[in-house]
C-alpha cells in the first residue's frame, strides 16, 4: 500500500493504520489494534472504516477510491464552510467602510484603521513584515500595479530569524506561472520563510504576532485596513490558518505538468477511466496513460486517484 495513499487527508497514524488494515483485509478490535486509540477513532469518524464481523469485532477499511472521495467531501464541506463564514465577516466589515463617503474619517469600529493612500499601505506592510517576533503570517496575491522589483520584496530579517521568529508565506498558485513569481517565492524561502502556495488566495494580508494585521481592502475603495481590534485579528487569522491548510510546499516548485497532462490530472481526480479521459480530451488512450505515469511521478503519488487529489492540493490543476 502506498505510504500516502490518503492523500494526506488523515493524520500519519491514521494513515499507517489503514495501510494495515488495507493490507489484511481487517483487524480485531481490541486484539490487533486498540478500539479507542486516536488513529482508530479517526479512521471511523472520517468514515474509512468500519466495525464489522460478529458482533461489530472487526475493523475493516472502505476501499481506497471510496475513501478518497469520502475523506475530500468532508474536506471539502468543512472549507467551504468556513470560508463562507469568514467571507461573510469580512464583507459585512469592509462594507461598513465602503458605504462611508469620506474615507479619511475615523474608522467606525474601534481597533481598525483606515490606510488612505498605496504608498503609505507600501511602507506599512514593510514596517509590519520586518516587526515579528513571534511569528509572521503572509498571504500574497498577484494583483500588482506594475511587475515587482527586487527592492520591492519582503525578506524575514535574520535578526528576527535568530531570535525565534517564524515567517509563514502563503502564495497563490499564479505565481508560479511567471520568472518574477517563481523568484519571488525562491527569493523569500533561501532568506528563511516557509512558503507554501495555493490555488488562490483571496486578499493580501501580514498579520504580526496575533497583534497587529495590514489586510488589503481595494474592494471598498481603501488600498488598506490596518486592523488591532482582538476579535478581528483572531477570525485573520482563523482565515488564513484555514488557508494554509489547504496548501502545499512551493519551495523549488516548477510545476512541472504541460496543460495537456493537466486536463488528464483533472479527469483522474474525478476518478474517470482511461478510455473516459480519451474521449473527453480528444487523445488516444495510449497518450492518456502516458500523462498519468508523467503526474504520478512528477506527484509522487502511487495511486491514479492520489495523483488528482495531490494535484488539486498543489493548485497544479
Amino acid at each position: 500500500m502506498a505510504e500516502n495513499s490518503l492523500a494526506g487527508l488523515v493524520s500519519p497514524q491514521a494513515q499507517a493504520l489503514y495501510d494495515r488494515l488495507t493490507s489484511s483485509g481487517a483487524l480485531e478490535l481490541d486484539v490487533d489494534v486498540d478500539g479507542q486509540a486516536p488513529e482508530t477513532l479517526e479512521l471511523l469518524s472520517m468514515g474509512v472504516a468500519f466495525r464489522g464481523g460478529e458482533g461489530d469485532a472487526l475493523l475493516r477499511p472502505v476501499g481506497i477510491a471510496a475513501a478518497l472521495r469520502t475523506l475530500l467531501d468532508r474536506e471539502h464541506a468543512e472549507l467551504t464552510g468556513r470560508q463562507a463564514r469568514l467571507a461573510a465577516g469580512w464583507r459585512a466589515l469592509a462594507g461598513r467602510w465602503g458605504a462611508q463617503d469620506d474615507h479619511s474619517a475615523s474608522a467606525p469600529i474601534s481597533g481598525v484603521q483606515v490606510i488612505p493612500t498605496m504608498a503609505e499601505a507600501a511602507a506599512k506592510a514593510v514596517e509590519l513584515y520586518a516587526a515579528g517576533t513571534r511569528l509572521v503570517r503572509a498571504a500574497f496575491t498577484v494583483a500588482f500595479e506594475t511587475e515587482p522589483t527586487p527592492h520591492r520584496l519582503l525578506l524575514p530579517p535574520p535578526a528576527a530569524l535568530e531570535g525565534g521568529a517564524r515567517y509563514l508565506g502563503l502564495y497563490d498558485a499564479a505565481y508560479s506561472n511567471v520568472p518574477w513569481g517563481r523568484r519571488l517565492m525562491s527569493d523569500s524561502a533561501v532568506a528563511g520563510e516557509t512558503v507554501r502556495m495555493r490555488r488562490a488566495i483571496p486578499t493580501k494580508m501580514i498579520l504580526v504576532d496575533d497583534a497587529m494585521a495590514l489586510v488589503a481592502a481595494t474592494a471598498t475603495g481603501l488600498p488598506a485596513l490596518l486592523v488591532t481590534s482582538p476579535d478581528l485579528l483572531r477570525m485573520l487569522a482563523d482565515w488564513f490558518d484555514l488557508m494554509w491548510r489547504d496548501s502545499v510546499d512551493a519551495e523549488g516548485e516548477d510545476i512541472p505538468l504541460t496543460r495537456a497532462q493537466r486536463r488528464v490530472v483533472l479527469q483522474l481526480a474525478a476518478g474517470k477511466t482511461d478510455e473516459q479521459i480519451a474521449h473527453e480530451t480528444g487523445i488516444s488512450v495510449r497518450t492518456v496513460r502516458r500523462h498519468i505515469a508523467v503526474a504520478m511521478s512528477a506527484l509522487g503519488a502511487e495511486t491514479r486517484f492520489a495523483a488528482g487529489v495531490a494535484a488539486s492540493r498543489k493548485g497544479w490543476i
